[in-house]
């Protein structure tokens, strides 16, 4: 009776053990935040800038900074002189096949996240969309 006794407190022990183990697996996983992501627009409309000599061409460009904190409106408003020099700068150091390089428009992205990200000194801006994008 004793062996039974103690086997039977063993099963309900494991038994219980795992039922805390699968709820801690199943839902308090979950429980992260929520990424914040707010859009800001810089420009306005669009901005258009000369691609790299000796192109003749032009690039068209609209564009959305999406930031992982709340906020920063204020303070992205504040510089849009620095974030419109550095739109201009990192993009027209493009050629034209770059600009119309059907794969590179991530590696434009990222090398414009990382620029505005070192020149505002933040490293809130967490994704760039383009309204618009023409080669002229």
């Amino acid at each position: 009776m004793n062996k039974k006794l103690i086997i039977i407190i063993l099963v309900a022990v494991v038994v219980v053990a795992g039922g805390v183990g699968a709820y801690f697996f199943i839902f308090a996983g979950d429980s992260e935040p929520p990424v914040i992501r707010e859009e800001f627009v810089p420009l306005g409309e669009q901005l258009t800038i000369n691609l790299k000599y000796p192109s003749i061409r032009f690039l068209r460009v609209g564009v959305v900074l999406v930031v992982d904190e709340e906020g920063l409106e204020e303070f992205l408003t504040a510089q849009n002189n620095t974030i419109r020099e550095t739109l201009i700068f990192v993009l027209r150091d493009l050629t034209e096949e770059e600009a119309r390089a059907e794969g590179n428009l991530d590696n434009v992205r990222n090398r414009l996240i990382s620029a505005l990200n070192q020149r505002l000194g933040i490293d809130n801006i967490v994704e760039i969309r383009f309204n618009d994008y023409v080669v002229a």
